[in-house]
């Protein structure tokens, strides 16, 4: 009889320990079961149905009605180019000054802008601002607040017989500062020194040296955030007039054209 006892007991123990077991994996289930839910909660599966539809209606036009409306845009937009160049250059001047010696009155002269855009005399150089008309001129354009600055200056300067490249770099520098106070806004373009013929440099040897000083000028535009701009390329041999120094109208048809680009007016 008492191993009977034993026998029942012993199996009473182990339906206990299946029935603990049981209870344990249904909570682990339970458990796994909120956890999922809270992370499709949290992460809900997008609804696509919305793109579906929108790739169906795609799927529908035709790749001819596509290229019919890029073709159309571009020839909306070449139109429109073209009615841009074709302004007049007073028009597309028409937020532009320009700074400068006979380079600049050549503008002017040769009939390729009115004079009301340029300010300019002679014999102008950034060596005596005062006494060339630099400053006056300075002052008239401070006055008229331009969008955009084009300065043509340096030709005298390099023929000076006591000129140096040295000495035109600090000027320069000293100009551009004075330029960049009382135009804080405007976009300044300063132009290179024209290459001239020997003709020019036997009148003053000081010419020869304008490369190097269209070096300096460069160096100087740089750490003035200034744009230099070479039109070097721009002058041929049927450019010049009889003094070797001065340009025909179509240089400075050539540098009209090259004026609107770089400054995108």
């Amino acid at each position: 009889m008492a191993r009977n006892r034993r026998t029942k007991n012993k199996r009473q123990n182990n339906e206990d320990i299946v029935l603990k077991l049981a209870i344990i994996f249904v909570v682990v289930l339970f458990l796994l079961g909120a956890v999922i839910v809270g992370l499709k909660s949290m992460n809900p599966r997008p609804d696509i149905t919305q793109g579906v539809a929108k790739l169906e209606e795609f799927n529908k036009v035709k790749v001819s009605d596509v290229e019919k409306e890029v073709t159309a845009l571009e020839e909306e937009e070449a139109a429109q180019l073209e009615a841009k160049s074709k302004r007049p250059n007073s028009e597309k001047f028409q937020n532009a000054l320009i700074l400068g010696d006979f380079t600049a009155q050549g503008v002017y002269e040769q009939e390729v802008l009115g004079e009301s855009f340029v300010l300019a005399k002679e014999s102008s150089c950034v060596h005596d601002l005062e006494g060339t008309g630099v400053e006056e001129n300075l002052e008239e354009a401070a006055a008229k607040n331009p969008e955009v600055l084009f300065v043509l200056l340096g030709v005298n300067d390099a023929a000076l017989e006591n000129g140096s490249a040295d000495i035109f770099e600090e000027d320069y520098a000293a100009f551009l500062q004075q330029v960049r106070e009382k135009l804080p806004d405007t976009r300044i373009y300063v132009n290179s020194i024209l290459p001239v013929q020997q003709k020019a440099i036997d009148e003053a040897e000081g010419l020869a040296d304008i490369p190097a000083y269209n070096e300096r000028l460069q160096a100087v535009c740089k750490e003035a955030k200034a744009v230099f701009v070479d039109n070097s390329d721009l002058v041929k041999e049927d450019c010049y007039k009889d003094d070797g120094k001065r340009m025909r109208q179509r240089y400075y048809t050539a540098w009209i054209k090259r004026a609107v680009e770089v400054a995108e007016l």
